[in-house]
């Protein structure tokens, strides 16, 4: 690429996908799956998962994120911009979260039952939400990048954040809680139509957001990115878990092969689906493009 190219062509956006920004694809997944996570088994009242959730946030989500800062030691300056930036916002709720929910699993240890538990299991959920959400208000929030500028893009991550989580509580039940595995294939049949949906209305409202989203839409359906939407996201995350819950439920039982082939199958669908957004953002030029 010339270095005039972003004056008068489309460009994508490499600071969140490519070399180092690899870290925030990453962060951004497991974002969504340790919220959702945790939601799903504060639905359930499943302990080993909302640990296991708060886990994936706080530990693998913040870790990522600071393996992408070029200075960690300066991170905490995002404390000093939320009115003005959902980067500092996305910061806040981690914080907060990650400190909510460990109250809440200390209070579910000492002080099972008492109000001061239920407070911060609200307290944390809700935090939880945000934590799925924001990323979708961050993108949002890149005028730049018309792909993006859509009101559905929170609501998406929100629910392949649970749908996600809803997988991840299916795999911790195949390790032995029947509560967690019936809660997490609960969520699954309601959920894949609604993220299909979704995701569908959301590419084809973007078609009328501008040419330079339209464009991202043409490299989604059949440009460079066609293999990870039609794989990645409608196969894996959409088709093989439906197969699977479909033969599930006309069998009147429930095989372990299959549980496996849906929850991963709904994993990488939602590994697929932050990718193909990130990787779709384009710039929009200077100068129109004939």
């Amino acid at each position: 690429m010339k270095s005039y190219d972003w004056m008068v062509d489309y460009t994508p956006q490499t600071t969140w996908i490519e070399g180092h920004g690899i870290f925030i694809w990453l962060a951004e997944v497991f974002g969504t799956l340790g919220g959702g996570l945790y939601l799903v088994a504060l639905w359930s009242n499943s302990m080993r998962g909302m640990f296991i959730g708060w886990l994936l946030v706080v530990a693998i989500k913040g870790g990522l994120h600071m393996a992408h800062l070029g200075q960690p030691s300066r991170f905490w300056r995002l404390f000093l911009k939320p009115g003005s930036s959902w980067l500092a916002r996305g910061l806040v709720f981690v914080a907060l979260y990650a400190l909510f929910g460990a109250l809440q699993f200390i209070l579910s240890y000492w002080l099972p039952g008492t109000g001061w538990e239920v407070l911060f299991k609200m307290l944390a959920g809700i935090l939880a939400l945000l934590v799925v959400a924001y990323s979708g208000f961050v993108m949002n929030y890149v005028n730049g990048i018309p792909f993006w500028n859509s009101a559905l893009l929170p609501l998406l991550f929100a629910v392949f954040g649970i749908l996600g989580g809803s997988a991840l509580l299916m795999l911790i039940g195949l390790l032995g809680d029947d509560a967690d595995l019936i809660a997490g294939l609960g969520f699954t049949p309601l959920l894949l139509p609604v993220s299909a949906s979704l995701t569908a209305l959301y590419v084809w409202s973007a078609t009328y957001m501008g040419p330079a989203a339209k464009r991202s839409v043409m490299e989604l359906l059949k440009g460079r990115l066609a293999l990870p939407l039609w794989i990645g996201v409608a196969f894996c995350g959409v088709v093989v878990p439906v197969g699977a819950t479909i033969v599930m439920y006309g069998a009147g039982f429930v095989p372990v092969f299959l549980l496996v082939v849906t929850a991963v199958g709904i994993v990488v669908g939602v590994f697929s689906f932050n990718y193909c957004l990130l990787k779709a953002g384009l710039y929009r030029p200077l100068t129109p493009v004939a």
